[in-house]
């Protein structure tokens, strides 16, 4: 064994020992790419299974990027672990498809998918820990990344040598790509080369061939300070981390229709880069790109009357409710028109709704404001439950003049993304009820009145 073996090996077994990454007789699942850091990883835990007694299985997912390369990637694991005798559990995807229908970013959705398929194998087989082979340099080149996009505290901590959702380990984290280079040479380890490395169309490809070659002519070991740097954050990170996790329920919380909410004055009171801390959390939880302009673009919202929202992605908005922000899903509900009948029931997704027959007039009038009462009389032959459309209006219940439902919903405070889901009961296409809300005075109970429609809108969900 030469000198270059045997300092990587050491060095492998000293970072995995202190860093407590791997107990003995544990089973380890390693995520095996067939590139040179993967196959490498793979070559070491090899040297130590005897001697910790690990049961090792190897992961091998098939994003389908690369034609017929993914595929030669693919048959190329599977060889190996054949070979070593290891079992190996691959799989194909359409990560194309996957981004399209998540509204993802085609990295992504790899990411996302990867991760996915690695807690499944790792489930399935009673892993311990997910091994992955993101080394020194990937380090380096994720705290520049994070640090030009602007992502806080926990993007300039860079790689974790943990990441506790899905058990993910970092073996590697202490070598530099040229010594794993170095060491697969002397050890004549087989492996693939990925040619979308080669790009520069990905910003991470572009920093490691361009950037980052130019920064070592004025700082030659500009790697080992960025991951430097990144030792520190992690430290800072965890003790800001654990700040907030004591008061976590004071910014942020769910509600019961699966929003999250955050408390604006409390997040105001806190320092700017605690503010930023709190939106970059809350962005990671809800899957949102960690951008520093979007961070500012939702602390912005803060000063923006109720009312004001921003599109944070395909698939999530974020409003201002008074005081708090709500991040909710997109709302991509068509609009709806139904056509109803007295003496009927209706169930939709969100609510139900029924008319009953004319009736006589109670005695006692419900005061539930999901109850109402309409004089039969007063009512239609043409009834329909709509949705809310710009342009609406109607007499509220005790007042004589119009009023624009806009206005209403404004002067009921009525969260700008809960509008398109009240239904409107119309009779000739007059409002007679904004359900829930208020009753149009011109179909009000009145002593002259001889019958009346008892109307009731049930939410399934509730709303504010």
């Amino acid at each position: 064994m030469n000198s270059s073996q045997q300092t990587l090996e050491s060095r492998f077994a000293e970072f995995v020992r202190s860093a407590g990454l791997v107990n003995s007789g544990d089973c380890v699942l390693l995520a095996v790419s067939g590139g040179v850091d993967s196959m490498v990883m793979l070559d070491l835990f090899l040297a130590f299974r005897q001697s910790w007694g690990l049961e090792m299985h190897i992961a091998h997912l098939n994003h389908q990027l690369r034609g017929e390369e993914s595929l030669q990637d693919e048959r190329f694991v599977q060889q190996r672990a054949q070979e070593l005798g290891i079992s190996c559990h691959a799989k194909r995807v359409d990560t194309l498809e996957h981004a399209h229908c998540r509204h993802l970013s085609k990295q992504e959705a790899a990411r996302e998918l990867r991760y996915q398929f690695l807690e499944d194998v790792r489930m399935a087989v009673g892993a311990s820990g997910v091994a992955t082979a993101h080394q020194a340099d990937d380090n380096a080149e994720t705290v520049l990344l994070n640090a030009l996009r602007g992502t806080g505290i926990r993007g300039l901590a860079g790689i974790p040598v943990r990441r506790e959702p899905g058990k993910i380990i970092r073996p590697l984290l202490f070598a530099r790509r040229t010594e794993i280079e170095a060491y697969a040479a002397s050890r004549n380890i087989p492996f693939r080369t990925d040619s979308s490395n080669d790009s520069t169309e990905y910003a991470r490809n572009y920093l490691r061939k361009a950037i980052i070659p130019l920064l070592t002519e004025v700082h030659p070991d500009v790697v080992e300070s960025l991951n430097r740097i990144a030792r520190m954050m992690r430290q800072l990170d965890e003790k800001v981390g654990r700040e907030l996790d004591a008061r976590w329920s004071t910014f942020c919380r769910p509600d019961e229709m699966g929003r999250t909410t955050v408390n604006i004055p409390g997040l105001l009171s806190e320092p700017a880069f605690v503010q930023e801390e709190i939106a970059l959390r809350l962005f990671r939880s809800l899957g949102v790109e960690l951008r520093a302009a979007t961070v500012q673009r939702v602390l912005d919202l803060c000063s923006h009357p109720s009312g004001h929202s921003l599109q944070l992605s395909g698939r999530l908005t974020v409003y201002r409710d008074r005081d708090r922000l709500v991040f909710t899903a997109s709302d991509t509900r068509q609009p709806f028109h139904h056509r109803v009948a007295l003496g009927e029931r209706y169930s939709f997704s969100t609510f139900e709704f029924s008319l009953s027959a004319p009736i006589p007039p109670p005695a006692r009038l419900d005061s539930a404001r999901t109850t109402e009462f309409a004089d039969a009389d007063c009512l239609g032959a043409s009834l329909v439950l709509r949705s809310w459309k710009e342009g609406d209006w109607f007499i509220p219940l005790g007042m004589q003049s119009k009023k624009k439902l806009s206005d209403f919903f404004t002067d009921e405070k009525v969260p700008l993304f809960e509008k398109p889901t009240i239904p409107i009961l119309e009779s000739e296409g007059e409002i007679v009820w904004v359900c829930g809300k208020r009753l149009d005075d011109r179909f009000k109970v009145t002593g002259r009145t001889r019958a009346v429609v008892r109307l009731e809108y049930l939410p399934t969900i509730t709303q504010h």
